[in-house]
């Protein structure tokens, strides 16, 4: 099935095989378009988007020749005929066939699992590796900074650490300590300001025997949200901390 994917490059696939989109401003053009997919985006948005505060003279004309651009695109493309864009006051519809774009899918597949994560824990884990199993890199990465995609980048990006952060819970509570502890020491080091991935790895590290470790652990995030952020750790990893230590026998001296 043809499908439009934003988690990574942003590039048109067609049976199994992806065609990357030329042209900066295509890529901006279709990547908005595809974002507000099945919803009408005026022509003034998508002139923004493209040429940011400063448009060209003629910028709609400019507009309306990177569209018929993008409509020759998709019509060479086998499967791409369920992909329709459309001219419609006052800008333009793209109609985007159910499942056809990946970060909807990487959407549905989380709110599946977030539904049956009490339930059915193990088909919770299965859902959320599906869906970040749809990611290739950083969303949308080859693509210029614009209203609509940046936002649509920071909401995918912290969806993204939701899902992460949901998956290693699941792996916790089914007793998957030891297979975690790589996973979150790398999310450590690319999110130092995430609290929660640390409170996980303290976990992980304690259920593993290695509790020294996991205080280790607290002692590096308190220096590094001092020294990043200016913060404290919240009441809620402090509360982790004491926990340890009250379990391995040890006094409560490092807050």
């Amino acid at each position: 099935m043809a499908s439009l994917e934003l988690l990574g490059e942003l590039c048109i696939r067609s049976d199994k095989a992806r065609l990357p989109v030329r042209g900066t401003k295509q890529r901006s053009l279709l990547a908005a378009l595809t974002i507000r997919g099945n919803v009408t985006v005026s022509a003034e948005d998508l002139v923004l988007e493209i040429w940011g505060d400063e448009p060209p003279v003629g910028a709609e004309n400019a507009l309306q020749a990177h569209i018929s651009r993008i409509r020759a695109i998709l019509a060479t493309q086998q499967g791409m005929a369920r992909f329709r864009l459309r001219t419609r006051y006052p800008g333009y519809l793209f109609e985007l066939p159910e499942g056809s774009v990946d970060s909807s899918r990487f959407r549905r597949h989380c709110v599946r699992a977030q539904a049956v994560k009490n339930s059915a824990p193990e088909q919770a884990a299965a859902l959320y590796r599906a869906g970040l199993a749809l990611w290739r890199g950083p969303a949308l990465q080859n693509v210029p900074p614009g209203p609509i995609r940046n936002a649509e980048v920071r909401r995918l990006a912290s969806e993204r650490r939701t899902a992460v952060a949901s998956l290693v819970e699941l792996d916790l509570d089914l007793g998957r300590h030891l297979q975690v502890i790589p996973d979150l020491e790398q999310l450590v080091l690319e999110h130092p300001l995430e609290e929660r991935f640390y409170a996980q790895l303290m976990v992980a590290l304690t259920r593993s025997g290695r509790t020294g470790d996991a205080l280790q652990v607290y002692q590096r995030a308190r220096l590094t949200l001092a020294q990043e952020a200016g913060l404290s750790p919240s009441p809620a990893l402090q509360r982790r901390m004491r926990m340890i230590l009250h379990d391995s026998g040890h006094d409560d001296e490092t807050s």
